[in-house]
């Protein structure tokens, strides 16, 4: 560890969040002993290229009640840890990257821990544990099988006995056991790998055999294939037909026949699990959506409700400081009523107006109904002659100049 802390001392200058970035590392080296740190010179898709704090070696899975040590890299952005790390799996000379759903075919893995990553609920230790479950589950590589290169035996040749001389067929000669076939004259050896031959004749003495007419093979060729090569054997044309690959032969399950069996199987086992976890956990992650939409309405209408109280609120203080205003100036006129209660009312007192203006106006309006009341019952005295002419004359005078 203490080499660890001198490189993470030198290389985490430029790191944003050094203390947590190497608090981090420190943790998951310690939990993971097969991994060390290095710089390394990563090239982003854009072309730019940075040097980046990498974590690189191997993590133990348990795959199948087996341990494999599975090749990862990891490497931390110079925000992290508020960045989610990169991660790939580097296969070695042996081995093959196997794509899926949280692996593309470069190595680089796509989890859900990693996508929603989110400090300080998400560290370098959590990933690897993470990396651990998921590899168990799907082996992100698989070995390398070398190609058979098997040399395919060569047949024994079969030996044949001459054509009987004075026969007037050539019938099917038997098979000679025991005899060295190349001590017999005129011998052709057959040619690997022909279904049917022309068998070879020796030299009889000078009796005359007939020619055999050019022999093609008794199967057609199918159209669109190539036509098959053809052989010359002692003057005379046939066609050859290769011998069946011998890992036909012999029932050897090549490379491809165990990558699709493998295919086969691992997706058989990843539609079971996709089952299994859906039945399992379809109505819990519907029920727990749910309550989220229903939390998220609720705390709406809470600060909705909030809100509404806060105007309220601030509305009833106002309504609350005018009504003491009110009730102060209530209390001051009772103490005044009561302290008048027993005076004698003014009655010119006793009805007022809010603003001198509306004063002038009620007294100017009380002078003119006087004005109109005096002449009314001058008029009134003069007509039952109570006043003569020119007192009348003299009080209309009068009030009018008032």
């Amino acid at each position: 560890m203490i080499a660890y802390d001198r490189f993470l001392t030198e290389n985490l200058s430029k790191y944003k969040f050094a203390p947590r970035v190497r608090e981090d590392v420190i943790n998951a080296l310690a939990n993971y002993k097969e991994l060390r740190p290095k710089m390394e010179n990563f090239t982003f898709n854009d072309g730019t290229s940075q040097d980046l704090v990498c974590l690189e070696g191997t993590i133990p899975v348990d795959y199948h009640k087996s341990t494999y040590n599975i090749p990862i890299a990891i490497f931390l952005y110079e925000t992290h840890p508020h960045t989610p790390p990169m991660v790939y799996v580097r296969p070695t000379s042996t081995m093959q990257i196997k794509a899926s759903d949280f692996v593309d075919n470069n190595g680089l893995v796509h989890l859900p821990y990693i996508s929603d990553w989110k400090h300080p609920g998400s560290d370098l230790i959590g990933l690897l544990t993470v990396l651990q479950v998921v590899f168990g589950e799907r082996s992100p590589v698989f070995a390398k099988f070398p190609v058979p290169t098997e040399t395919i035996p060569k047949p024994a040749p079969p030996v044949y006995m001459p054509y009987p001389q004075g026969a007037g067929f050539y019938a099917q000669p038997p098979l000679l056991t025991g005899t060295d076939p190349g001590s017999l004259p005129g011998y052709i050896p057959p040619i690997p790998g022909v279904g049917w031959q022309v068998p070879a004749v020796p030299n009889m003495g000078g009796m005359q055999m007939p020619q055999l007419p050019n022999y093609s093979s008794p199967f057609p060729e199918p159209s669109g294939m190539p036509s098959l090569p053809t052989m010359n054997v002692a003057g005379q044309t046939m066609s050859y037909f290769p011998p069946p690959s011998s890992d036909n032969q012999r029932g050897i399950l090549t490379e491809d026949h165990l990558r699709l069996s493998l295919r086969s199987a691992v997706m058989d086992k990843i539609r079971r699990v996709q089952n299994e976890l859906i039945c399992q956990h379809g109505d819990e992650l519907k029920a727990i959506q749910q309550a989220q939409s229903d939390l998220e309405c609720g705390g709406q209408k809470l600060r909705s409700m909030f809100t509404r109280m806060d105007v309220e609120q601030s509305e009833a203080t106002q309504a609350l400081e005018s009504l003491n205003k009110k009730n102060t100036e209530l209390s001051d006129l009772a103490k005044r009523l009561n302290a008048t209660e027993n005076e004698p009312l003014n009655v010119d007192e006793a009805v007022d107006t809010t603003y001198p203006l509306y004063r002038q106006l009620v007294s100017s309006f009380a002078e003119e109904q006087a004005i109109e009341d005096a002449i009314f019952y001058l008029v009134t005295a003069l007509g039952k002659g109570v006043l003569d002419v020119d007192v009348f004359l003299k009080a209309s005078v009068y009030s009018c100049d008032r």
